[in-house]
């Protein structure tokens, strides 16, 4: 039985800057408000519920918020576990920070070895310091983002992450919300209007026939396909006593949902990052525990088989 609020992490967006146009981003469709929150809005957003972990993640690169790492180790000072998800290409400058914020988890999204490359140094210069400070945290991982264009890298840089010692490598399932038909990102304006029509399950036939409409760069691997795809990387992972976390099998109420609650930049509540303007609540106005408790929100996850979005998603 799911229990409305029974969410253990917080995932929360620093900002909604990025430093890379990533060809599988579906960042370049959404409102690009340029928003970073700041560690004030971070408290009053972490002290409004009840978390144990918090996930430093979004649509934007986290380390472009300055104030990012006094997040972190306030969020330690009061007990809760940290993660960040990064795209790699700032930590050289902020090594000392990482370390000393008590930062509990880095996990480097990597989709192609060509980009691993750009940011290995720093990756080396990182797992270096660590080894030499005899620290056990942060662990460090490789995220890997699964889709048809990079399926035979992906075990070359399973390989990789075990040369550099990484703690782990996880996998995800690529999902492209988006239609192919819309020539240009959708303004605030326009976004939310269709995300009120999901909000109400009022949809229109123009949103469902068109939001699956996957661009083909970001087309998902056939079932067959990741079906060898898991067999090839535990048999790497078990050859080099590496742990794995491969995608979990869909329901619903999905895990993300069950476990999980996402914060924007902006302040603003949903369900899911995969979900970012579709909005239940203001967490700075109302906090998460009393969005998360509210009828909104316990609608939302009773109907969520026929969401729109959430009916259809593999992740």
């Amino acid at each position: 039985m799911f229990r409305p609020y029974s969410k253990l992490t917080l995932q929360i967006e620093p900002t909604r800057k990025c430093n890379l146009n990533c060809k599988i981003c579906i960042r370049q469709n959404l409102y690009r408000s340029g928003v970073s929150l700041s560690v004030e809005n971070f408290k009053k957003i972490l002290n409004s519920g009840e978390f144990r972990y918090v996930g430093l993640h979004g649509w934007g690169e986290p380390l472009l918020n300055p104030q990012l790492f006094q997040m972190v180790a306030y969020a330690e000072s009061e007990g809760i576990y940290t993660n960040l998800t990064t795209n790699g290409t700032l930590i050289g400058k902020k090594i000392d920070q990482i370390f000393s914020s008590g930062l509990r988890e880095i996990a480097f999204g990597v989709y192609h070895k060509d980009r691993l490359s750009s940011i290995l140094p720093q990756i080396k210069d990182l797992i270096r310091e660590k080894n030499e400070q005899g620290l056990n945290i942060p662990k460090i991982y490789m995220d890997i983002t699964i889709f048809k264009e990079n399926l035979k890298q992906i075990p070359v840089l399973v390989d990789i992450a075990s040369e550099l010692g990484m703690d782990a490598v996880i996998l995800h399932r690529i999902f492209n919300v988006y239609p192919v038909r819309e020539s240009r990102p959708l303004s605030g304006g326009e976004m939310s209007k269709k995300c009120g029509k999901i909000a109400g399950f009022k949809t229109s036939s123009e949103l469902s026939n068109g939001v699956y409409n996957v661009n083909p760069s970001t087309e998902y691997i056939s079932d067959e396909e990741e079906k060898e795809l898991f067999i090839e990387v535990k048999r790497l992972a078990k050859k080099w006593r590496l742990k794995l976390y491969l995608p979990q099998r869909r329901s619903l109420p999905c895990k993300a949902v069950k476990d999980c609650i996402f914060v924007t930049a902006e302040g603003k509540v949903t369900p899911c990052c995969f979900l970012p303007e579709f909005f239940l609540g203001d967490a700075l106005k109302q906090g998460v525990k009393n969005i998360a408790l509210s009828g909104k929100y316990n609608n939302f996850v009773k109907t969520m088989s026929k969401h729109p979005i959430c009916a259809r998603c593999p992740l």
